[in-house]
């Protein structure tokens, strides 16, 4: 199920309502829309790609058309750029139908990325908020297509003024009848009584994003891994780097899901942090067909967070006192960790030397070992955390990611943020739209010259390019290609010195001076090609194809464990 039909709902009641102009925002959740109406000549499209400055030009819309103006955004943080816009038009009376759209209403407020709650508006902001349903059945059909002509009906009843329709949006089907309607969520006070429930279970940490460790915490966790049968997933936004630690993004991305199953899965998924922004993870730990896996939350806020939906525990605790408190229950044994083994051997078999084109990986693989140590490195989301999760940096870099509500704006203001509270170099990986969304942060008066801005340019969203598609109908509204040519003139109106590279040679040839100190700070745009990232991932996928458990690498895995 994909929610498809609310979408084809909208767009007849949009013809039959005489709405025929709609500005864009490009984005992943609002792709169905945007290819039911980009190449439809009833519709009239415009691409804005930063939904604060849509709002406002639907509004200029409106004060020449003087008719109502559809606008669709994307999930997560867009909507909430929506807001200025739209309190501008409640008070100017300007009727805009903002549609945005959501995830199901099970992931709100579980940690799922990109899925805040999206109907939540300041109640000056829209008339009225609607959420359609998920469609199941004819009477769910019924209920959208009411919801879908009120909605439009209220944007000029009475006063006229915005009104949001909010679309929730399903990422992938359920198979009912490998769900179990039976479990059980308990929350637990106390850590007493939970050693005994760990006898010879084989266990996997998950650390979400988190502030660099302190000392007593990181023993109080390698005391626990000593004792048990324990591998500890991280990526960089855990700044976690114990012995027991494993960076496991490449082999979830390629792992055949029976070997993993037989060899590598858990009994027991113990999180601790924040957010992971790894989708790779979340994709194969959320799969409704493992059976087995009980997963324990562990956080002062004691809040039912059910991610990967197999929560059994919240574990209303601090994380030392957690892990303290285990570690005093469990007698001094030292365990087989035949489950780090297994996952440390496969993590061995990694290629990360794989021969690329020039793209956001071929960079990633040269910087990763460049970047100075004690440094802070900023990402933004997707694209460029995903690919630097498949490297290492040294673990005195602290990392970080605007992973919390997971928008795609507002990253460069968070690293300058950081960079002018300290002395330590202060790096932003981004894409040239997230950059082009915070483009106004570069002219921060404060701004000191340890700040680093790597812009990987690749003309739009190479987020929706890099599975496939036809890139240049994708191009038009849902990647929203050819906003943004260059960041030069801007940067050095700012005070930066700029670099710029179109080779891996002449990538590699400012590196050095795009990591050393200087009297300025410095953007070094990288231009790369959408077609070249694609073949970029796919080849660094198809290199690793030995992690998916063949019969080589299970003898490899084997060999190594003993």
């Amino acid at each position: 199920m994909d929610n498809i039909k609310n979408i084809e709902i909208i767009v007849q009641m949009l013809k039959a309502h005489q709405l025929n102009y709609i500005v864009i925002s490009p984005g992943g959740t609002n792709q169905a829309l945007i290819k039911m109406v980009q190449d439809d000549p009833f519709f009239t499209c415009y691409s804005i790609v930063d939904e604060r400055s849509a709002l406002y030009f639907a509004i200029g819309l409106y004060l020449q058309y003087r008719k109502p103006i559809v606008t669709s955004c994307t999930s997560a943080q867009a909507t909430r750029n929506y807001i200025p816009g739209l309190t501008e038009a409640f008070y100017k009376k300007v009727p805009i139908l903002a549609i945005s759209m959501c995830k199901h209403p099970r992931f709100t407020y579980q940690e799922y990325m990109q899925a805040p709650d999206q109907a939540s508006l300041p109640k000056d902001c829209v008339k009225q908020s609607f959420v359609l349903p998920c469609i199941s059945d004819e009477n769910d059909v019924i209920h959208a297509t009411r919801l879908v002509n009120e909605s439009i009906l209220s944007l000029t009843d009475g006063s006229f003024g915005p009104v949001q329709l909010c679309v929730p949006w399903l990422d992938f089907p359920i198979n009912k009848s490998s769900f179990d309607d039976n479990k059980i969520i308990k929350r637990i006070e106390r850590g007493e009584g939970l050693g005994d429930l760990l006898k010879n279970k084989r266990i996997m940490i998950c650390i979400g994003e988190h502030f660099p460790f302190e000392i007593n915490l990181q023993n109080a966790i390698e005391e626990f891994c000593e004792k048990n049968n324990v591998v500890v997933y991280t990526n960089h936004l855990s700044n976690y780097h114990g012995h027991y630690s494993i960076q496991g993004n490449i082999p979830l991305l390629v792992m055949n899901f029976e070997n993993f199953v037989n060899e590598l899965q858990p009994e027991l998924l113990i999180t601790i942090g924040g957010q992971t922004g790894d989708y790779p993870f979340y994709n194969l730990f959320s799969r409704m067909d493992i059976q087995g896996i009980e997963h324990w939350r562990v956080s002062p806020d004691g809040r039912i967070v059910d991610t990967y939906d197999k929560l059994t525990k919240t574990i209303r605790m601090s994380e030392l006192e957690f892990f303290i408190d285990l570690n005093r229950q469990i007698p001094n044994k030292t365990s087989s960790h035949e489950l780090y083994n297994k996952w440390l051997a496969l993590c061995q078999l990694i290629n990360l030397n794989v021969k690329v084109p020039f793209s956001a990986i071929s960079v990633a693989q040269y910087l990763c070992g460049k970047l100075p140590a004690n440094s802070i490195l900023q990402f933004s989301i997707l694209n460029s955390l995903r690919v630097w999760n498949m490297f290492h940096v040294d673990p005195s870099i602290e990392c970080y990611s605007n992973v919390g509500a997971f928008g795609i704006d507002g990253g460069m203001s968070t690293l300058i943020g950081q960079s002018v509270a300290t002395d330590k170099m202060s790096f932003m990986i981004i894409g040239d739209l997230s950059f082009l969304y915070d483009i106004n942060s570069i002219s921060i008066r404060h701004i000191k010259n340890n700040l680093r801005i790597l812009i990987i340019n690749n003309a739009g969203g190479v987020e929706f390019k890099i599975w496939g598609g036809d890139h240049k109908k994708i191009d038009k509204y849902i990647a929203a290609a050819g906003h943004y040519r260059n960041a030069e003139g801007w940067a050095k109106t700012c005070g930066f010195m700029y670099l710029s590279a179109r080779t891996q040679q002449e990538f590699e040839g400012l590196v050095d001076a795009f990591t050393e100190r200087s009297d300025h700070p410095i953007v070094f745009e990288v231009f790369v090609s959408d077609r070249d990232e694609a073949k970029a991932y796919s080849d660094m996928l198809a290199n690793n194809q030995t992690l998916s458990l063949s019969g080589k690498a299970k003898k490899l895995i084997k060999r190594v464990i003993g």
